[in-house]
């Protein structure tokens, strides 16, 4: 039965991974109550206890010492027990609640792979087998470049039943963002991690195409290969989702078996605490659609920005106990001045919403947003503006144009003290380039027409994304220069003619916005 947060059962420590990386412990997945004195990581402060007394239903704080993990050596000895004519067992590599995984060679390809096995004193419990089986067959049954392949599903010698897999040699994502430290918000890698971030959120949604929910996205459960493939691991709690449309041919399940894999108690906790989304942690089970796995993302996508999981222990207990949850603080907040981007701190607020209505509709939608942060929106603000305001000013120096998110403004010029209308702009429109561009002062001003939001794009952030400074910003800045002297000349023979120049040729044929 999995644990409750109602009962105060404590969680469990299943989550085997087919990875081998001295030095780190397996990850910890809640699935039901086992004897373990292992908590979850206690971020920003002290474990969380689930288990609770009969008088105290709510969990307590107890403080821990943290013992640095082993190494793992390698062996020849074995120590899974496996016993078959084609697999020789190498050594162990990971152990969990329901089984032990091993390295082993394959004599009949001569690679390795890694072999999950059920533990013995699990081998009759049918819902246990089903389960595993069940977590072969998804697996196998979504064939995607960041998913683990699996092999075989298979019984050896002595009738125990096993899952061989594709072995992963890397490192984790939570390994990774323990040796980068604090360096990890340096473009060069933050870059790579959002490269990471962005494979992971295609498994995901690839999964939820074939109407599998994974429910335990998390550092420890994506893989960076030694050559940089990343898979997303341990699909052992993925629930599907029926009657939902799919994009493809959706998973199947038949365990073959008298019992299968029990389900999950209304109110039971089957998850990693700390990036659960709030109906998870609520084990509100029927609830749970791809915005749960999102905000998953979004816990993994924190971390990355400030090096701890979103959820402290009061939300945590706050969400168990029914009571108004403590905000998530900003990343930016966590973080050293100016270090973490305005806009990835957007993305990452919006899908950690407690509410699953304000978050990201799909991980495919959380994916384009990371995306076009990558292809070019690094450190750009947003400015929020009420109707009527003066964005720029006709003859003033240009330090920043603006890209129009939401809203509409107008460009204008004013001669003989009258304002001439050039163009109205909306979403998606640009104004303010020409100025940045060559150094000269705006050869139009703008107005707010209504409430917008804006990007504001420096001059120094256009000089890192352009290379102003290269020969490729020399085309640019020569463009821009020859777009100001024409619309220059355009607006002195509108004056000698006595014709307006309002609609002169500029940056979109419709009127200069420099």
């Amino acid at each position: 039965m999995p644990a409750s947060p109602d009962d105060g059962a404590p969680p469990s420590t299943e989550g085997e991974n087919p990875t081998h990386e001295s030095g780190e412990s397996e990850p910890a997945s809640v699935r039901r109550p086992v004897k373990s004195s292992q908590q979850p990581p206690a971020p920003g402060g002290p474990p969380v206890d689930l288990r609770a007394s009969p008088g105290n239903p709510e969990p307590r704080l107890r403080p821990t010492a943290r013992r640095a993990p082993e190494p793992r050596p390698r062996t020849t000895t074995g120590g899974g027990g496996l016993e078959t004519d084609r697999y020789r067992e190498l050594e162990v590599i990971g152990r969990g609640a329901s089984g032990v995984v091993i390295r082993a060679l394959d004599k009949e390809i001569l690679r390795d792979v890694a072999i999950k096995i059920v533990d013995p004193n699990l081998a009759t419990d049918g819902s246990e087998i089903g389960r595993f089986t069940e977590e072969a067959q998804i697996t196998g049954q979504l064939e995607h470049p960041s998913i683990v392949p699996i092999y075989e599903l298979g019984l050896d010698n002595r009738g125990r039943r096993f899952m061989c897999m594709k072995l992963i040699e890397g490192a984790t994502l939570e390994a990774t963002l323990d040796r980068l430290g604090g360096s990890r918000l340096t473009p060069v890698h933050l870059s790579k991690l959002l490269d990471v971030f962005i494979k992971v959120c295609d498994a995901v949604s690839f999964a939820h195409s074939r109407g599998v929910l994974h429910r335990d996205l998390k550092p420890t459960n994506i893989m960076v290969s030694d050559f940089g493939q990343v898979y997303v691991l341990d699909w052992g709690i993925a629930r599907l989702r029926h009657g939902v449309p799919e994009l493809g041919p959706p998973v199947q399940i038949h365990t073959g078996l008298a019992e299968g894999a029990e389900g999950e108690p209304p109110g039971s906790l089957v998850g990693t605490t700390w990036y659960m989304a709030p109906e998870q942690l609520q084990g509100r089970h029927e609830e749970l659609d791809e915005r749960t796995d999102a905000f998953a993302l979004g816990a993994t996508l924190y971390q990355i920005l400030t090096g701890r999981p979103p959820l402290t222990p009061d939300i945590v207990r706050a969400f168990w106990i029914r009571k108004a949850p403590p905000a998530i603080p900003l990343p930016e907040t966590l973080a050293p001045p100016a270090a973490v981007p305005n806009e990835l701190s957007r993305i990452v607020m919006r899908a950690l919403s407690y509410e699953p209505s304000a978050r990201y509709a799909s991980v495919a939608e959380l994916k384009e947003d990371v995306e076009a942060f990558q292809r070019g929106a690094w450190d750009v603000p947003r400015v929020s503006l009420p109707a009527g305001s003066i964005l720029i000013r006709e003859g003033e120096t240009g330090d920043a144009a603006y890209v129009i998110l939401e809203g509409r403004c107008v460009a204008y010029q004013v001669e003989a003290n009258k304002e001439i209308s050039l163009r109205v702009m909306g979403p998606g429109d640009v104004f303010g380039e020409t100025a940045v561009f060559t150094g000269g002062p705006r050869t139009a001003s703008v107005r707010a027409a209504t409430d917008v939001v804006l990007l504001m794009v420096t001059g120094e952030i256009l000089l890192k994304t352009l290379g102003l400074n290269s020969w490729m910003g020399a085309f640019v800045k020569a463009l821009a220069d020859r777009f100001r002297e024409a619309d220059q000349k355009l607006r002195d023979a509108g004056r000698v003619s006595g014709v307006s120049a309002g609609g002169g040729g500029t940056d979109s044929g419709r009127g200069s916005t420099g």
